[in-house]
């Protein structure tokens, strides 16, 4: 399995007032570690979007989760993507670490979390790319439907499409968070955090 992490900015603040007061856990890089530590550890990697479109994009196998704790912290942005990965096909390069984005009909950016056996083959053939990148690359380059092609899959999907943050539920772990305006949709939460919320199978949510 992977982690994942998707918040608005309002979303991240909050989040880092809430660890703050929980022992254990005390700042954005303590939580993203612990997350990196449960399920990760083979790279990590992140994406921005500001005015609906996507600033940066970084990831790689020796990107440490402090650098990305600053960028949640400080940098300008209205959204934020986090992916720890657990190399579950594919080997542990820089290239096949989350996001992947891929541009044609449409533009799709997003982490995955799970393992997609029947698109592996094909996946090998389109260039030696994992089942995640197969995945993302289709629905971009042919404009498939979002919802109605991701719903197919029993993964988890973060990321955002043609500019608008989404996330799709599949059977892996995943929780929502608010607070005021700020929304966190993450695989897991520090213990002793309250207000969360468990989306059911399949659940869909698409932002402005």
């Amino acid at each position: 399995m992977c982690r994942m992490v998707l918040a608005n900015r309002d979303g991240i603040v909050k989040l880092k007032e809430t660890l703050s007061r929980i022992p254990g856990c005390s700042t954005l890089e303590k939580y993203l570690r612990d997350l990196e530590l449960r399920d990760g550890g083979q790279g990590n990697g992140y994406a921005l979007l500001k005015d609906g479109k996507v600033t940066r994009l970084k990831k790689g196998v020796g990107l440490g989760v402090g650098e990305i704790a600053g960028v949640m912290d400080r940098a300008d942005y209205d959204w934020i993507l986090f992916h720890a990965r657990e190399a579950s096909t594919g080997s542990v390069t820089d290239d096949n670490c989350h996001p992947f984005r891929a541009v044609g009909k449409a533009d799709l950016v997003a982490g995955v979390n799970g393992n997609e056996k029947e698109v592996a083959a094909l996946a090998k053939v389109a260039g030696g790319i994992t089942d995640s990148e197969f995945i993302i690359r289709l629905v971009a380059e042919m404009g498939l439907p979002l919802r109605e092609t991701l719903s197919i899959y029993e993964s988890n999907f973060f990321g955002f499409y043609d500019g608008k943050p989404f996330v799709k539920k599949g059977n892996r772990d995943m929780l929502t968070w608010k607070s005021g305006r700020g929304i966190v949709f993450a695989s897991d939460f520090p213990f002793g955090m309250t207000g969360l919320e468990k989306p059911g199978q399949d659940y869909f949510w698409m932002g402005d």
